[in-house]
């Protein structure tokens, strides 16, 4: 029986938010008002950018909270020790039971002599989220988790709770083959970005046959899970929300046809 995330295009709210690396991390739009459109446009759902809940006036946290939209908490809590790091997680913990999300995203962080601290966070907070999320490790360059036997082992040490990855299937460290060699079945999300030789994103026609190729590893290695589209052309290069959105959608259709086998 098909998992409710198979297949499934979401976007990343986190696309559109000029803020996004800002110091205050402050939203600068609502996602409510959105929605609607992201809904009509033919995404499946949204990785919801912690922020626009967390730091949301009363009226967009209600709207989210009564949404059924958000596939996924996209947080960016810490897993260090102390007090301040735990209230973050408390409140992530939080989120994730209001907006009945049903899978958060973390990422590690990047000190190896800190990565049993790590993961005994880790697992502290995981029981704190509902029994059925699915607690989703993005396997992100400059956290441990960066390579495949590194990523392989965390997973492993995690234990036995429902911990999935997120991989970056068009510019991951490393062979997106050893990725699923070593992960496998764990893989079950990726993260849409690609970039050119100066480190710019770019849409996905400007890549065509990388994308069809690396699409068309992940099905044979058996993937059949979600993707969100995180980062497309025209981030940091005075940035439109219009046009990014645009761009966007282009590479949701483009996305959508090629792993739908129609890639014209």
């Amino acid at each position: 029986m098909a998992k409710s995330y198979e297949n499934k295009l979401c976007i990343g709210t986190i696309l559109l938010e000029r803020n996004r690396w800002a110091a205050e991390r402050q939203p600068s739009y609502a996602v409510s008002d959105w929605q609607r459109r992201f809904q009509e446009d033919g995404f499946d759902g949204m990785e919801l950018w912690e922020n626009h809940a967390l730091l949301a006036d009363e009226r967009e946290q209600s709207a989210l909270e009564a949404s059924s939209y958000v596939t996924i908490v996209n947080s960016y809590i810490g897993f260090e020790d102390g007090d301040e790091a735990e209230r973050k997680r408390e409140e992530a913990a939080a989120l994730v039971k209001r907006l009945r999300a049903p899978a958060v995203k973390f990422n590690l962080g990047a000190d190896p002599a800190q990565l049993p601290v790590y993961i005994a966070n880790v697992k502290r907070w995981a029981e704190q989220l509902p029994a059925d999320c699915r607690i989703l490790c993005e396997c992100h360059p400059g956290t441990l988790a960066e390579h495949p036997d590194a990523a392989a082992e965390i997973l492993r040490r995690f234990g036995d709770r429902s911990f999935q990855a997120i991989v970056h299937p068009f510019c991951c460290l490393g062979e997106l083959e050893d990725w699923f060699k070593r992960l496998g079945s764990a893989i079950t999300h990726a993260h849409v970005q690609l970039r050119d030789e100066d480190n710019h994103f770019i849409r996905v026609n400007r890549r065509p046959e990388l994308v069809k190729d690396r699409l068309a590893l992940m099905r044979r290695m058996g993937f059949r899970g979600s993707f969100t589209l995180e980062f497309t052309e025209g981030i940091h290069v005075n940035e439109d929300r219009e046009a990014l959105y645009e761009a966007a959608l282009e590479d949701l259709q483009i996305l959508r046809n090629i792993w739908n086998g129609n890639p014209s």
